[in-house]
């Protein structure tokens, strides 16, 4: 392999243990993906010539950083990034969600719960009065679950979300998980000569996302980092290493 310039597919998932891959998932669609190697080491200048002249390096440590850009946006790389654990939301109905206290004309209000359907609005009252869309609120954002609130006059508050619906989906809770640790796996091809290349890292830990963009004016990039930390399993073996390799088919002898 001469020239090159690489694309392919990137895969995280489990480490079975031995350093061997387990379930993995692909990542979509990664237009960067950078592994930097680095040393510290630590040098001794002799005392005898006059000249201080470097004499031994003594290596301290070694170290192997991962960046890697995502195209794409879902719940599994948001973990990574947010070191978050991932809840599934099944469909259900809500009922007696009481709305804040205070309402006015022009207040706008977030439903525990987005992809609503179904609204039903009460006030307080002994007997209450169900609110009436158009004239009492409006829908801002069922995607959201927000309301805006038009006309409280008559009615007593709080104002009851008697019920709704609301659709299934999942949550990813900001830093409710340990840091995340991944097997790294990319199954790549030089785009100039068509050659295969397997990189592996046994032991990724992803640090915190250092932003998060949320609102763009052109495409948007989850922007990850970590480091490949030493898997003592896969050191035993002399065909693994203790933090990756890399396997280039077409060279073989």
């Amino acid at each position: 392999m001469k020239d090159f310039s690489f694309q392919g597919k990137i895969y995280l998932g489990e480490r079975r243990a031995g350093g061997r891959p387990g379930k993995l998932e692909w990542v979509g669609d990664a237009p960067n993906c950078t592994v930097t190697l680095n040393t510290e080491s630590e040098d001794r200048t002799e005392s005898f010539s006059g000249q201080r002249l470097q004499s031994a390096r003594l290596r301290t440590s070694s170290t192997a950083e991962l960046a890697l850009t995502l195209n794409y946006f879902n719940a599994a790389t948001l973990a990574l990034g947010l070191y978050a654990t991932v809840s599934e939301v099944v469909a259900g109905t809500a009922t007696d969600e009481e709305l804040p206290a205070g309402l006015v004309a022009g207040s706008i209000i977030a439903l525990d719960n987005p992809n609503i359907s179904d609204l039903v609005l009460v006030d307080s009252a002994a007997g209450p009065t169900t609110l009436v869309e158009g004239t009492h609120y409006a829908i801002e954002s069922a995607q959201a679950g927000t309301i805006r609130i038009l006309s409280v006059v008559g009615l007593t508050q709080p104002v009851i979300a008697d019920s709704y619906d609301y659709a299934a989906g999942k949550s990813a809770a900001m830093f409710t998980a340990d840091p995340p640790e991944r097997y790294f796996l990319m199954d790549g091809i030089n785009t100039i000569t068509g050659e295969r290349v397997r990189a592996h890292l046994y032991r990724v830990q992803f640090n915190p996302a250092s932003s998060i963009p949320l609102i763009n004016s052109s495409f948007g990039q989850l922007e990850l980092s970590g480091a490949a930390l030493f898997d003592v399993d896969a050191a035993n073996d002399s065909e693994l290493g203790g933090f990756g390799k890399f396997e280039l088919p077409a060279e073989a002898a």
